[in-house]
């Protein structure tokens, strides 16, 4: 792809359509202009939003980082801990969940043996539906 603007005439006016590269990734993208750009005008105007664009990320990224210190700070826990904790919850939620599917395969066959329905034994133990 060429690196170098392309340009063509909206109108008749002195307006123009500038397609521009980065000269990095090879994007184009477009700015209206109500005169011909310098030959580095245009990359140095390019460079100062780029560079606006980094300093603004890099303070919201502050931001949010003294925001995870202060919580980390409050609650007493690190992100380290806190991930451990949470995977520690998903093992216990899976084995609880794998123990609740043998009692239902039990009760299943519990209901079947005795010519019963789910239902009518889940009573008879005195298990809510809804468990």
């Amino acid at each position: 792809m060429d690196a170098t603007p392309s340009k063509r005439k909206q109108s008749s006016n002195v307006s123009s359509l500038v397609l521009e590269s980065d000269n990095t990734s090879g994007t184009l993208f477009e700015s209206h202009t109500d005169r011909k750009p310098g030959l580095f005008e245009s990359h140095t105007d390019r460079k100062h939003e780029l560079r606006t664009a980094i300093a603004t990320a890099t303070s919201e990224l502050d931001v949010q980082r003294a925001r995870r210190d202060a919580l980390e700070q409050e609650s007493g826990l690190t992100v380290e801990r806190a991930r451990q904790l949470n995977d520690e919850n998903i093992d216990r939620l899976h084995r609880y969940n794998d123990t609740k599917d043998a009692a239902q395969i039990l009760f299943g066959k519990l209901a079947e043996l005795k010519g019963k329905t789910i239902k009518e034994i889940y009573a008879e133990y005195d298990i809510d539906l809804d468990d």
